[in-house]
């Protein structure tokens, strides 16, 4: 009689989950859509919510597959074509569902303009094209763009591996990592960090506090922090560098930089350009500046004294392997070195701490 009891329970158990499972298909399934066009027409896609995955291909086909779209409410989904151009339209300020889903297929030479409500958006494959995109907060990835390039996200983070072309990047609080980006670029996070492995063009990069590592600049680069670090290694026409407070490592640096840290330590290598001034400031730790033996510049280094510390000038030096035309620490600590007959000028200042001056062979 148990075993009989038993099997009928389980009878039950497998005939409600069957039950489940219908009704959950009948509410919430998969739709699809192919529009034949032509290269260098446009997508348009505006989803509240969704997550949005876009794949370029070799057919002259725009292919969208819809996942988890309530099929209670089918006038909420629009996919429809005008002309060379195809648009994508979802809304539902109800939904809570987080697996909304829109896997879009587009020729390889094809635009895009890409809207949703909070999900991640990612592009993949080569796509000829400018491409925008905006999500309120998740994650925006590039995999390779010929064209321009605009991303924004509320909070998410930001990864971008190529883009032949300019880049303009934003996002809330959330890390921003690239690859290339071989036009001009500016970056922006509220407070992650940027990294930045290779650029071509002009480069303007900002956090409200995380660190910055920039590597491979082939043109001038504007950094800024409100109080990370910035390492910068290998740029060849100089650089801009602030941060609140974290420390600045620098490293063949070719032309003119302009350093500045509310704090932290310096280390700078530096082959001085024939025009052009350069200056290093922190308001309280070591500089350590590092220039070819055969460098056409003046340097002019600072050590302030606070007013208490006056008397312990001693405790503090500016050091340097080559000669120097003024040392002077009647009041603060100052001194002026010309190598090789001067060019442009190189100023270094702190306060209360180290400035040390080497040949780059000594290092």
């Amino acid at each position: 009689m148990k075993k009989v009891f038993a099997i009928f329970l389980m009878t039950i158990a497998a005939t409600s989950l069957s039950i489940a499972r219908g009704s959950s298909d009948e509410i919430s399934d998969y739709q699809s859509k192919s529009f034949t066009v032509q290269k260098g027409g446009l997508l348009m896609v505006d989803v509240k919510p969704g997550a949005v995955r876009i794949e370029s291909w070799s057919k002259d086909e725009v292919f969208i597959e819809a996942d988890g779209i309530d099929e209670r409410h089918p006038d909420r989904l629009s996919m429809a074509q005008s002309g060379n151009n195809v648009t994508v339209k979802y809304y539902d300020r109800h939904s809570r569902n987080n697996d909304i889903r829109f896997y879009i297929k587009v020729p390889s030479n094809f635009n895009a303009d890409v809207q949703t409500s909070g999900g991640s958006i990612k592009q993949k494959n080569l796509l000829t094209g400018n491409f925008r995109a905006e999500t309120k907060g998740g994650s925006i990835e590039i995999d390779h763009i010929i064209g321009k390039v605009e991303i924004e996200t509320g909070g998410g983070s930001i990864d971008a591996e190529k883009v032949e072309g300019n880049a303009e990047m934003k996002t809330g609080g959330g890390s921003i990592k690239i690859g290339l980006v071989t036009g001009v670029l500016e970056v922006r996070t509220g407070g992650g960090s940027i990294t930045l492995r290779e650029t071509g063009g002009k480069v303007k990069a900002s956090t409200g506090g995380g660190s910055i590592k920039a590597e491979n600049a082939s043109a001038w680069i504007d950094l800024s922090t409100g109080g990370g670090s910035v390492t910068v290694r290998r740029a060849k026409y100089g650089a801009k560098v602030r941060t609140g407070g974290g420390g600045v490592q620098m490293e063949e640096i070719t032309g003119v930089v302009e350093v500045t840290t509310g704090g932290g330590s310096i280390q700078c290598e530096l082959n001085p350009g024939s025009s052009g001034n350069s200056r290093i400031k922190t308001g309280g730790g070591d500089i350590q500046l590092f220039l070819p033996e055969n460098a056409k510049v003046i340097v002019e280094a600072t050590i302030n004294l606070d007013h208490g510390w006056k008397r312990h000038r001693d405790r503090y030096k500016i050091r340097s392997d080559f000669e120097s035309d003024k040392y002077e620490t009647d009041g603060d600590i100052f001194a002026v070195y010309t190598l090789n007959g001067g060019g442009s000028k190189i100023t270094l200042e702190t306060t209360d701490s180290d400035i040390r001056i080497s040949k780059m062979s000594s290092r």
